[in-house]
């Protein structure tokens, strides 16, 4: 649904009252449009129509085609329509605390630290049946970067410290859920702090549900976090390397001494019968397929990792291992892995089989993937919204 294409555009309708009424009667009207992704009102002018004795006149109308001015401008995010409270906005301060909006709307944020400099920050919004117009808007640190990693539908942008989440019609579900990368670009080491609010409508009237203040930490004390909340082994074992492996001496097996054969007549071979031999065994075709590309997130078990390929014989020998595997070439290294899991508990049972079959992997260790691209595990748990399982 867009607005009419000509500037100006009038909209007329029919009032029908009641026999007894009478006297002046207001009518007041509000226009709402949306704007660099933001939702604005403007107050109609108020007209009065007299409702006198034999006919209704109209006292005032008109046609208004002025432009409103800033002050006439409301923000879904910011302020309330006119006749409302206004909520007072604090962006910038930390240390804001949580407060529900009007309907019962809540929203909490989750920080899942994935590198030193880099952290996942999940958004989970409860706000019912509410629908029409919604907007989630984050107050980030300075210097920092926003990056999209789930939308649910809605329209993303970023500019200097904010970054936004706009919907034109929020989603039918009860509750919804964005998640997106935050990325400290080079930033000093220390505690950092994130703000945000819901902005909403309803009864066509403005609300707003306040997130609060979250904090987190850049450096190693990020480390500490992914540290306490997985129990994943610290030591990346992706830099294990594979040893030399010395090809076994063929032993030629003894054959026994046997007498000559003895000659046997032969039997002429008729053309058919020599063509139905040939025919026979004749090679197979070869045939190569391209494996479809992975879609969504994905866990695979990394077995072995070094800086030259090997082949199926090393893996017999070395690790009795007989299974399938794939290869992979990921930041200068030759990896191993194996499976293909749609939940990372898929994957960990089959990491703890391999070590119960003592195969000797150097690890193994679950990996994970989006669309194919390998990212972190806690990454990808936070994507899939599932849970890390010992």
């Amino acid at each position: 649904m867009t607005l009419a294409s000509t500037p100006p555009f009038k909209v007329s309708y029919t009032l029908s009252d009641d026999a007894s009424l009478s006297g002046n009667k207001a009518i007041m009207g509000r226009f709402s449009y949306i704007e660099d992704n933001e939702r604005k009102t403007y107050d109609l002018p108020t007209s009065t129509i007299n409702l006198g004795t034999g006919a209704a006149a109209q006292v005032a109308e008109g046609t208004y085609t002025e432009e409103p001015s800033s002050a006439d401008l409301a923000s879904a995010a910011a302020a309330a329509p006119a006749g409302s409270t206004m909520m007072a906005v604090s962006d910038n301060t930390s240390g804001i605390a949580p407060t529900q909006g009007g309907g019962g709307v809540t929203a909490t944020r989750t920080i899942t630290p994935v590198t030193e400099q880099e952290m996942l920050v999940e958004v989970i919004v409860k706000k019912g049946d509410i629908r029409g117009f919604g907007k989630l808007q984050e107050t980030i640190p300075q210097g920092f970067t926003a990056l999209e990693k789930a939308s649910n539908e809605a329209i993303f942008t970023t500019q200097d410290r904010i970054a936004k989440f706009v919907w034109l019609n929020l989603p039918a579900a009860a509750e919804i859920k964005v998640v997106y990368k935050l990325r400290a670009n080079e930033r000093p080491e220390g505690e950092y702090t994130i703000d945000g609010e819901f902005g909403y409508l309803l009864n066509d009237e403005t609300q707003k549900a306040v997130i609060g203040t979250s904090k987190f930490f850049v450096g190693p004390k990020a480390m500490e976090a992914i540290a306490a909340q997985s129990a994943e082994p610290a030591k990346d074992l992706a830099h294990a390397t594979v040893p030399e492996v010395t090809p076994a001496k063929e032993v030629k097996p003894e054959v026994a001494h046997q007498a000559p054969p003895v000659e046997q007549p032969t039997k002429p071979v008729r053309a058919e019968e020599s063509a139905s031999v040939t025919k026979a065994v004749a090679q197979p075709k070869r045939t190569s397929s391209i494996p479809a590309p992975e879609q969504g997130i994905l866990y695979k078990v990394q077995i072995c990792a070094g800086h030259r390929e090997v082949g199926r014989t090393y893996f017999a020998t070395r690790h009795r291992y007989h299974g399938d595997f794939s290869v992979e070439r990921h930041q200068g290294w030759i990896k191993f892995v194996t499976g293909k899991f749609g939940s990372y508990a898929e994957a960990r049972d089959q990491r703890v089989a391999f070590n119960a079959a003592g195969h000797a992997f150097p690890g193994p260790f679950v990996t994970a993937y989006n669309n194919g691209e390998r990212i972190s595990v806690q990454e990808a748990l936070v994507l899939s919204n599932q849970k890390w399982v010992q």
